[in-house]
């Protein structure tokens, strides 16, 4: 399987402009190496900040590239430079390239003795596997509410309360100094309650709420003591909510041990009412109250839709909680009480995936081109009949998401890379055209540029036509500069009621020889105000812009007229002592 139209154009588009050009330079200087392919997985090593080499390993489809993931720490929009090297060696080095079996071909032939014997080695090679495995097939145990037959699995001794109440004081007790770096506490706190999720995960709600209990206990006591004037501390009693909801519907409670958690719940939610905090407790506490076997729920995954969905009235918190029942729904193999919860609860993203999922892809199409409301529900859907190698109907289903109401723009953009992927080339330059009217955006400009192909003079006539017309595009002047129509930047900065001053120094620098005296005065206009106003750290600004100022006058064939305004600067501000001898620096 080789994508037949993976390009610098495609690869452009899913990272940032730094990280591609920076993902080139590390191309361009061989960083790549081991590149290896298993069916349609990439993996490679990429040189980097660290003496040991980043692991990238991509996921490949007929579209294009599915996934990606690097060992380095970025986190920020798109892919990184890492991964951006890899896949640039692999469109323009494909001898560079060493084939593998895949996966699946080398375990073929394997009996289960020899399966086993190789997962046991596996693990202790390599130990720290064994809580990965031993949670997998945790979860892997299918768990029942309290009136079916059978029991979740859960672990067999209790986890210790008082290490993470031990934790959680630590890190309410160390709160940064700035009121304004309370979120970092927020995330050391946020990661101590993720600890619950593995054993939501496996089941194991009761351990899940010893953790969830004990980290909450200590924040209701000492979070009102810190500064929230950001919300953030408030704000974790929502993210609490959810996780209290999942592991109280993951546990095997009784009744009475329902009622117990919710009157704690409602406690905690009094106190925190007085500070505005109105949804927090409230999922967790209708989670506790409704558990598994309330009437109208039991009716509902029996099978038994009702024309009228959800509870009268419909709670702020309602759409959590069923979220949370599907996800568990689905977590313990209950595919059919899963769609009868998602179709009474108008979730027609969520129905429409599980049936994909169960091989029904043509009833999830079907169902989909008639209840998905959003271009992002269209979107979740072809991704997931993508993933389940339907490529044709994601297609199907991506179209439609165009003709819905709403921000088209990151759906536009998919479809535009996994369309041009496929070789279906209209559909692609339908969605590249949708993308740039939604975004205006440089990148998307580009983009549409690549597929557009022979016919790019009409579409770049149309799509600058339409930027002329937009009272407020944030890349007017980028696209502009990229079509050397810097007259039509220099329009932009003298009429728009703001222009960004980084986007008023890549229209000076690239006009300073063509249009020298307007150069000229926009430097002078931006270095004169923070002389004038004397704030000493901001002189190396004003600097620049004379820098800049001086090379325009240069270029004019003016040095004395240069040296004449600068020695009037410097009179003016002989007793900036800070400024003065960077300004004598600035003469020819």
């Amino acid at each position: 399987m080789l994508p037949p139209r993976l390009t610098e154009a495609a690869i452009r588009n899913v990272t940032s402009e730094k990280s591609f050009r920076r993902g080139k330079e590390y191309y361009e200087a061989g960083a790549v190496s081991d590149l290896t392919r298993r069916g349609n997985i990439l993996q490679a090593e990429v040189e980097g900040s660290h003496y040991e080499p980043y692991r990238v390993t991509i996921r490949l489809d007929a579209g294009g590239v599915v996934e990606a993931t690097c060992t380095c720490p970025y986190r920020e929009g798109g892919y990184c430079k890492h991964i951006v090297a890899v896949l640039l060696t692999y469109v323009h080095k494909p001898h560079a390239v060493v084939e593998r079996p895949s996966v699946e071909d080398l375990l073929a032939g394997l009996s289960r003795e020899e399966l086993r014997e190789l997962l046991g080695q596996l693990l202790s090679d390599h130990p720290h596997l064994m809580d990965w495995v031993e949670v997998r097939l945790a979860a892997k145990i299918k768990s029942a509410p309290p009136n079916a037959k059978g029991k979740p699995y859960r672990r067999r001794t209790t986890l210790d309360a008082s290490s993470f109440r031990r934790q959680a004081r630590h890190i309410m007790m160390h709160p940064p100094e700035a009121y304004w770096a309370t979120g970092g506490m927020v995330d050391e706190l946020r990661s101590l309650v993720h600890q619950a999720r593995p054993f939501i995960e496996a089941g194991d709600g009761r351990n899940a709420l010893v953790i969830l209990e004990a980290v909450t206990e200590v924040y209701i006591e000492q979070w009102t003591d810190l500064d929230d004037s950001d919300g953030e501390l408030g704000g974790f009693f929502d993210e609490l909510g959810l996780l209290f909801a999942e592991a109280i519907l993951s546990a095997d409670l009784s009744r009475d041990e329902r009622k117990e958690w919710m009157k704690k719940l409602r406690g905690w939610q009094e106190a925190i009412e007085d500070y505005g905090i109105d949804n927090g407790f409230r999922v967790a506490i209708a989670a506790a109250r409704q558990g598994w076997d309330d009437p109208r729920l039991q009716r509902i995954l029996q099978g038994h839709v009702p024309q009228k969905r959800g509870w009268e009235p419909v709670p702020d918190y309602a759409k959590d909680l069923t979220l949370i029942r599907l996800h568990i729904l689905e977590r313990q193999g209950r595919t059919a009480e899963y769609l009868h919860l998602a179709q009474a609860e108008g979730q027609a993203v969520q129905y429409a995936t599980m049936l994909v999922k169960v091989g029904r892809w043509q009833e999830a199409v079907e169902y989909g081109l008639r209840y998905l409301a959003t271009p992002d529900e269209a979107l979740e859907l072809a991704r997931t009949l993508r993933e389940h190698d339907r490529p044709l109907e994601a297609l199907r289903v991506a179209k439609h998401g165009l003709t819905l109401g709403g921000d088209l723009c990151e759906l536009a953009r998919w479809l535009r890379e996994f369309a041009f992927g496929l070789g279906q080339i209209e559909v692609a330059r339908k969605a590249a055209r949708a993308a740039f009217v939604d975004s205006l955006a440089l990148e998307d400009y580009q983009a549409a540029q690549v597929i557009a192909g022979a016919d790019w003079p009409a579409v770049k006539a149309e799509f600058l036509k339409r930027l002329d017309a937009s009272p407020w595009a944030p890349d007017k002047v980028d696209i502009y500069l990229y079509e050397g129509m810097i007259e039509s930047a220099m329009r932009v900065v003298d009429e728009a009621s703001y222009v960004g001053l980084d986007a008023v120094e890549r229209v000076v620098d690239a006009a300073w020889q063509s249009h020298p005296e307007w150069v000229i005065r926009q430097c002078r206009k931006q270095a004169e105000p923070i002389m004038d106003e004397g704030k000493s750290q901001y002189y190396h600004h004003a600097v620049r812009w004379l820098e800049k100022a001086r090379r325009a006058y240069l270029a004019l064939g003016q040095a004395a007229q240069w040296n004449e305004y600068l020695e009037g600067l410097i009179r003016k501000h002989a007793r900036k002592y800070a400024l003065r001898p960077r300004l004598e620096a600035l003469r020819i």
